[in-house]
């Protein structure tokens, strides 16, 4: 029998598929730490009792990245995400959520108004809120779950649009939904050489979309295009040393300038360079069109200089070493 991790994942050779399906007496445990389940009369069900079970999960899963697509019939669901849980997912820095059918009121604990999900519907929102999530009647969500990294937008950019749900029907929303529902129901484009790499195509146009949509958002920071420009330098050129003058030289503006850019989004912009190159590497050492590359030449390429500095910021980052993870994830 396979054991399971804190994060309710089987870590057995047959489970451990990119992508895979859940019945609904698997729920609980394949969404542990997200929440407390539980039905109309308000008590907690256990695994396969508070839902019928014609419900289904279909999750893909690389490297800490999770996207779900979740179909339930149920007359009443409803789900509590406390500060426990909160704490055990705290990898998780940004989560979106788009209502594919059926309708929803998600309340937040920290004081903004009730966020109204209805069909065709998206929301970005901040794991790190405890939340009560009200579900009345069959529906269908599709969630994505990413850590900071894999995002190329900070979370503090996109806090003005936590609250401020958006229509899929338009733009890159239409297309990334789109997308990610058909990885979710073709099990070919998440088989193979090119599954890791599909997935991250899935993070890539919802990254797109959420800019597409901030950049329309009424209360949007005016130091946010600057911010971009630096952030996109950046992302060009990870692989080459990144002085912090040479990079306010290159989108002309001043170090000092640059720095308070980063810093007003909690981070300095070593940091944001490192997170950046290791999840790329990361990456990597999990893609098997890598496989043939040792892992010095793997980190010379993601701009690390030398195999020791990678494999203390490696472990620093994810607490395994990049062999033991490469293993891992092989």
């Amino acid at each position: 029998m396979a054991d399971a991790g804190e994060d309710g994942h089987s870590h057995s050779t047959e489970a451990s598929s990119i992508r895979r399906r859940f019945g609904a007496n698997e729920f609980d445990r394949a969404l542990d730490g997200w929440g407390r389940f539980s039905g109309d009369d308000g008590r907690r069900r256990a695994p396969g009792e508070w839902i019928r079970a014609d419900g289904e999960l279909v999750r893909s899963r690389f490297d800490r990245t999770e996207l779900d697509l979740l179909t339930v019939d149920a007359r009443h669901l409803t789900v509590a995400r406390t500060a426990h849980e909160v704490s055990r997912t705290a990898d998780t820095r940004h989560i979106v959520i788009v209502q594919l059918s059926g309708s929803s009121i998600l309340t937040p604990a920290d004081g903004h108004p009730p966020v109204r999900l209805g069909p065709g519907t998206i929301s970005y929102g901040d794991p790190s809120v405890p939340y009560r999530w009200a579900f009345d009647g069959p529906f269908q969500l599709l969630m994505l779950r990413a850590p900071r990294a894999a995002l190329a937008l900070a979370p503090a950019v996109l806090r003005p649009m936590i609250g401020k749900p958006f229509s899929s029907d338009t733009g890159y929303a239409r297309l990334a939904v789109r997308f990610a529902s058909d990885v979710l129901s073709d099990e070919r484009l998440l088989a193979g050489p090119t599954a890791s790499r599909v997935a991250h195509d899935v993070v890539g146009l919802m990254t797109t979309m959420l800019a597409e949509r901030l950049g329309t958002a009424e209360s949007r920071d005016p130091s946010e295009p600057a911010f971009q420009r630096a952030a996109t330098y950046i992302a060009e050129n990870l692989v080459d040393p990144l002085p912090l003058r040479q990079i306010a030289e290159a989108v002309d503006m001043s170090p000092r300038y640059l720095q308070h850019l980063f810093q007003q989004r909690g981070m300095s912009v070593t940091g944001w360079i490192r997170e950046r190159r290791l999840e790329r590497a990361r990456q990597a050492l999990a893609d098997p069109t890598w496989a043939a590359i040792d892992i010095l030449q793997i980190a010379l390429a993601h701009g690390f200089s030398d195999h020791s500095h990678f494999t203390r910021a490696f472990r620093a980052a994810y607490g395994e070493t990049p062999s033991a993870w490469r293993g891992r994830a092989a």
